[in-house]
């Protein structure tokens, strides 16, 4: 028997929790070998520090994934988020991480199955429910990448590895 939407889009669902809160792992996994300094370092003034990424991560998140579903207002500072030279702590930066997401999820387990093909306009496009998760969720998993590979790239040697492949098998990480 073929299975119902229902079940499909749980199982969606349950797929993009799972990449954010493993993301949110990978990028405290990260913040937890760094220095304030190192959180804010640029490779060359042109490019984002892990700082600038976090603030832009839950930006986008809480602007798709957030207000852009519930079509609440959103006063996103997308510009502040890159140009932030305002040194914020590891935990403070945490902290918005940790709520961004959990409101994400909270979203995101409500929707039905006739939700996700709902439209809403979202930074000026008009998508899906469906098509805004699958736009926010791999954008958050590939500027999680960009903090691993930041990280790696300050630390070196002394990078510590959150998995490897004889780790536990439960579900896939990122």
């Amino acid at each position: 028997m073929a299975p119902s939407a229902d079940e499909i889009t749980q199982e969606f669902i349950q797929e993009s929790v799972h990449l954010l809160k493993q993301s949110r792992h990978k990028i405290r996994h990260c913040l937890n070998q760094l220095d304030l300094d190192q959180i804010w370092w640029r490779p060359v003034p042109g490019l984002n520090s892990i700082g600038n990424l976090i603030l832009h991560l839950c930006g986008n998140l809480n602007q798709w994934a957030v207000c852009g579903i519930n079509r609440a207002k959103d006063e996103r500072q997308r510009e502040q988020e890159f140009s932030s030279e305002k040194r914020i702590s590891q935990e403070d930066l945490e902290t918005m991480l940790n709520r961004t997401i959990e409101q994400a999820c909270q979203v995101m387990q409500s929707l039905s199955a006739n939700t996700l093909l709902e439209n809403r306009v979202i930074q000026g496009f008009s998508v899906s429910v469906l098509g805004a998760l699958s736009h926010t969720v791999p954008h958050f998993v590939g500027h999680t990448h960009q903090i691993i590979y930041l990280t790696r790239m300050q630390k070196g040697d002394q990078y510590q590895f959150d998995w490897s492949p004889d780790s536990e098998h439960q579900r896939v990480p990122i």
